[in-house]
């Protein structure tokens, strides 16, 4: 199986950034504005979401676009259409406890980043897969 850590000198969550703001579709008005601030901020919607977990390598044979309909409308605030990061972040999460459903969700979801998510870098798999999910393993619990 072959894994996949952020680009050389990208951490964790600028990776999955760089990966939202690439999905984010500006052809359907991907970018709304955040009702306490009022400042324009970066959205997800559907489409640009399946989009994503179908270029996927592999993604599909765990799990299907019913599923990722379903788990993007659960993740995203009600009467909203679109996700911003955070709640792109959760979506992530989501898709990895259903995939792993006996592992912790943090190493669920480390384990999904790494052969899944970073997989959308135009990048060859890590030499070292352990390593990477290690340093993902290590980013994330920073973050706890």
């Amino acid at each position: 199986m072959a894994l996949y850590g952020p680009p050389p000198n990208v951490g964790v969550a600028e990776g999955l950034h760089l990966i939202f703001s690439h999905y984010c579709s500006p052809w359907k008005s991907a970018i709304g504005s955040d009702l306490v601030t009022g400042e324009n901020v970066l959205a997800m919607d559907g489409a640009s979401f399946a989009r994503m977990c179908k270029e996927a390598p592999e993604l599909n044979q765990y799990i299907g676009r019913t599923d990722i309909d379903l788990i993007f409308s659960k993740t995203k605030p009600r009467g909203v259409r679109r996700l911003e990061f955070d709640q792109f972040l959760d979506t992530l999460l989501e898709l990895a406890v259903r995939i792993y459903p006996d592992e912790d969700p943090t190493i669920a979801l480390a384990n999904f980043l790494a052969k899944f998510i970073f997989a959308l870098f135009d990048q060859p798999p890590s030499v070292d897969g352990v390593g990477e999910i290690e340093r993902i393993l290590d980013e994330l619990s920073v973050r706890e």
